[in-house]
């Protein structure tokens, strides 16, 4: 047996610091602690900025529809007529929306946004519509709106215009020019070939859309002639007020084209 003072050292207090080497330092612990509560409320913050924009988004949604609900039962003489106008117009709207969600809310194409509008009057294989212009992501309010106009335009195509007769055609093109210290953005809409119009005496709902709530929303100008060979309508406003600042063509150099940047095609 060895005496006492040729015993290993093996006290509790050497165990204790070789048990202090291997466990966490009380700093680094709370260093660790305070780093995932920033994590934490960071990202309670950046949940609570989501659902506030789509809570935001949500309402306007509801107001647009509730505005369009409102005005096609004022012009509505039946419960049928109400129906059938109100569900053109909120289809329109919610097309508009497939695009927008379907890019996370960057932009809705333009040419996308006239074919899918189009689709359901039946047209496309007819190919009596042609479509032109550049690509163009369209903000949330301009694809709103502009969806509308094309719904209520085609609407009254089918029933007194061009689209009501198989030889009729629609020409369909737009463009982005240089104005008077800004760029501009001009959308077309042109008939031909279909029965002569006359310019209605009644003003709906559908007419207020072409005429007057798509140019006011846009601070542009409409112009929308009766004219002998067909119905013409032209939408001239600040490109600014159309084009996603987070479209991926709002910012492409000019002169600078992808396969998608120009569109020469019949509907169909």
């Amino acid at each position: 047996m060895l005496p006492p003072s040729s015993r290993p050292y093996s006290s509790k207090k050497g165990n204790t610091d070789e048990g202090r080497n291997r466990s966490t330092h009380p700093l680094t612990a709370s260093f660790v602690a305070g780093t995932g509560n920033v994590a934490v409320k960071q990202q309670d913050a950046q949940l609570r900025a989501v659902a506030d924009e789509l809570s935001h988004r949500l309402k306007n949604l509801v107001t647009v529809v509730q505005s369009i609900a409102r005005q096609t039962m004022h012009e509505s003489a039946t419960m049928d007529e109400f129906e059938a106008r109100f569900s053109g117009r909120l289809g329109a709207f919610g097309r508009s929306l497939d695009l927008l969600i379907a890019n996370n809310w960057r932009g809705a194409d333009l040419d996308e946004l006239v074919c899918r509008e189009l689709t359901p009057f039946g047209v496309l294989d007819r190919a009596q519509i042609s479509v032109k212009g550049p690509a163009v992501g369209l903000n949330a309010e301009a694809a709103r709106n502009i969806s509308l106009t094309l719904h209520e335009l085609a609407t009254n195509a089918c029933k007194y215009g061009a689209l009501a007769v198989p030889e009729g055609k629609v020409a369909v093109h737009w463009e982005i020019a240089n104005g008077a210290g800004e760029r501009r953005f001009r959308m077309v809409w042109r008939e031909s070939g279909g029965p002569m119009v006359t310019e209605p005496t009644r003003s709906g709902f559908g007419r207020r859309v072409i005429q007057l709530l798509t140019a006011q929303a846009l601070s542009g100008e409409v112009t929308h002639e009766f004219l002998p060979g067909g119905v013409r309508w032209t939408l001239d406003t600040p490109a600014a007020s159309v084009i996603s600042a987070n479209s991926e063509h709002s910012s492409a150099p000019k002169g600078l084209r992808s396969k998608r940047n120009e569109r020469n095609r019949h509907v169909g």
